[in-house]
């Protein structure tokens, strides 16, 4: 299932998609509506990354897919732990 470390970092991006779709009826004041784009791109390119078989075959190219990934992930928990933060007071 996993070939490369691509179709992990997909599988991770579909989760984290799944995770801020359900946002909305779990804590619906914590979602935005910029919140919508961001399930939108990460769906798609955790689709992309995951079925993917020849495309990012370079070394160099994953990893810096990867840095990326893992800064995208980082910045919307922390968007969404900042919003909680400003809820609370």
């Amino acid at each position: 299932m996993f070939n490369n470390p691509l179709n992990l970092i997909g599988t991770i991006l579909i989760i984290a998609a799944v995770a801020l779709s359900v946002l909305p009826f779990v804590r619906p004041k914590l979602f935005r509506r910029q919140d919508i784009v961001l399930i939108i791109v990460y769906f798609i390119t955790g689709f992309i990354l995951f079925f993917t078989d020849r495309w990012y075959g370079k070394e160099l190219i994953q990893f810096t897919l990867i840095l990326l990934t893992i800064s995208a992930l980082f910045y919307t928990f922390e968007s969404i732990r900042l919003r909680s933060k400003n809820l609370q007071q």
